[in-house]
């Protein structure tokens, strides 16, 4: 079907007030033509309250209750959840969900690394597998990933003297000391060999989820062109945000 047969479709299930259809042109063997059209389903998207299965700690936004909070909101920064300074998963993920945007879930784009910790705990319940764990299982081992070489904690790693350092350029004799009041845990340190850079320490935090995957070049560019092909032949299409 061209294009602008597909707009003719959609603009007929429209008219006629029908939410989706599906399209299909069949012969006597074979199937010629496949396509959906509009909707499977008009109700949203299932709230994350029933994958958590925790009465006790049921989470919606206070102001907007009505506006679910669904995974494809938390993936897609959209959730309305703000920033946290806590550092612990089960706090990030549980205890401070008090702490929302002014917006309604699904209104606003918000960067949020809590939200990811959330959608790991509800990976972690659904499978009941570590959210490591699963990473591994579903995701890094069919891509052929060497799951001995990869990590989120520096625990994972036999020698972490492999890994690469880090650095920041120091642009004037002040930044170490802006540095310091940015990120006081990391005990950021001058290098005295080398005056123009500062030296950060290996480092790991619990909100892993968001981010802190360590793996090599070689082992990132193959997780890329997973992404780059949509998942194919790892995920099916609608786990892909």
């Amino acid at each position: 079907m061209n294009c602008s047969n597909r707009e003719w479709t959609k603009k007929s299930l429209k008219k006629d007030l029908i939410p989706g259809a599906v399209v299909m042109v069949i012969n006597a063997t074979d199937t010629l033509y496949a396509e959906a059209f509009g909707h499977q389903s008009l109700t949203p998207k299932r709230h994350i309250n029933q994958y958590l299965s925790e009465p006790q700690k049921r989470i919606f936004h206070p102001d907007f209750p009505s506006n679910s909070v669904t995974l494809r909101k938390i993936l897609s920064h959209s959730a309305s959840t703000a920033t946290s300074r806590q550092t612990h998963v089960t706090e990030l993920s549980i205890q401070h969900t008090s702490n929302w945007l002014p917006q309604p879930p699904g209104t606003v784009i918000y960067y949020s690394n809590e939200g990811n910790s959330l959608a790991a705990l509800v990976a972690e319940k659904v499978s009941n597998m570590s959210y490591i764990d699963y990473v591994e299982a579903k995701i890094l081992k069919p891509l052929g990933i060497d799951n001995n070489k990869i990590g989120v904690r520096l625990a994972d790693f036999s020698n972490i003297e492999d890994l690469v350092q880090h650095y920041v350029y120091a642009y004037n004799e002040f930044s170490l000391e802006v540095w310091h009041e940015k990120l006081p845990k990391f005990n950021i340190a001058k290098i005295s060999d080398f005056p123009t850079w500062l030296q950060i320490p290996f480092y790991e935090f619990s909100i892993y989820p968001a981010g802190v995957l360590r793996m090599s070049a070689r082992s990132l560019a193959t997780c890329l062109q997973m992404f780059l092909n949509n998942g194919s032949s790892i995920l099916r299409h609608r786990t892909i945000v």
